[in-house]
């Protein structure tokens, strides 16, 4: 495909499967790769290096558009046109999409309810459909056990346990941050255990606001995360923290839309069929992908190399004050 005549749009270049961005005539461009030319896979433990080898999983979002999820999407949400898909190499998919036109309207509490209710809606959907993008794995929180034992473990965990690390000037007198961060890693077995045991969905994985696109009353849903079965409300974990890093949702909006998208998650469940699953069940999923993926992952140590600047410090301030939050949640929520 030709992309000089396309404008390049910035990205995590981290990203395991996004090789590049690109939009222009109307079109946006996604170009998928193999976990192969992935820059981290070579940090990874050799039995998730070559999990990830051995898997098509890196696939799933164009065979999202491809193999039949778009009849699982309840009424007010929908995935972008798709115009084109192109396969250069083994290694690579492109992905002609349409280029959403969004909406300039707020992230307020309606739209937090509203958008809750969809993902409960599509979480049970997607569980009940048979004809979902292969492969899709439904062994309970095996994706959410592939995250940890793959980044978490080997990536995140030891500069967070690293005395160094919190003797930076950015971090000092975070003590009751650092003692929360450790009782959490010592937890984490026994969370991932307690998680597998409440009701399994199928989720989007990544259903932030970032990529909940809003156009009119409708979301558009893109950048689609593996499949694969979580625990109940796991998908609201990424819908609050969001907005939470990128610092224009404050801890105290925090915890009030946490308790709103709870009972709105659970109405869209209950609605498709899913009364079994009670309020609490979605709670603990919440509150388990919160501490999992971003009571862990908030704090930024990777950039405590660089210069401080005011821009820096307050980011940190940030994350800190969001961090203490989340550990305090769990805390309060599990006994460890």
């Amino acid at each position: 495909m030709d992309f000089s005549s396309l404008e390049p749009v910035p990205y995590d270049v981290s990203s395991p499967t996004t090789a590049g961005l690109y939009r222009g005539h109307g079109r946006f461009v996604k170009v998928l790769r193999s976990y192969r030319d992935w820059e981290v896979l070579p940090l990874l433990p050799d039995e998730f290096r070559s999990l990830a080898l051995d898997t098509d999983l890196w696939r799933y979002e164009a065979d999202v558009y491809l193999d039949g999820l778009a009849s699982s999407l309840p009424a007010g949400l929908r995935l972008p046109t798709l115009y084109d898909v192109q396969e250069p190499d083994p290694d690579h998919v492109i992905l002609v999409l349409e280029d959403v036109e969004t909406t300039d309207s707020p992230w307020d509490h309606d739209r937090y309810g509203d958008a809750a209710e969809l993902l409960g809606r599509l979480n049970a959907r997607l569980t009940k459909n048979d004809a979902l993008p292969a492969p899709v794995d439904r062994t309970p929180e095996r994706l959410t056990r592939a995250m940890v034992d793959g980044l978490v473990r080997p990536l995140i965990l030891p500069p967070l346990l690293d005395e160094a690390t919190w003797t930076h000037p950015l971090l000092a007198g975070a003590d009751d941050v650092r003692r929360g961060l450790i009782d959490l890693a010592a937890y984490i077995p026994t969370l991932l255990d307690e998680l597998a045991d409440r009701p399994q969905v199928l989720s989007h994985g990544d259903a932030c606001p970032q990529n909940l696109l809003l156009q009119g009353k409708s979301i558009v849903a893109v950048d689609w995360s593996p499949g694969g079965m979580v625990a109940a409300g796991d998908d609201l974990g990424q819908l609050l923290i969001g907005r939470a890093h990128q610092g224009t949702l404050g801890v105290e909006e925090f915890a009030v839309l946490r308790e709103l998208v709870i009972d709105r998650y659970h109405a869209g469940l209950v609605a498709e069929g899913f009364g079994s699953v009670t309020a609490d069940d979605v709670r603990a999923g919440l509150d388990g992908s919160l501490l999992l993926r971003s009571a862990l992952l908030s704090l930024p140590v990777g950039r405590l190399a660089e210069p401080v600047t005011p821009e820096l410090a307050d980011l940190f301030q940030q994350r800190l004050e969001l961090t203490q939050y989340l550990v305090r949640l769990g805390a309060a929520t599990v006994t460890w």
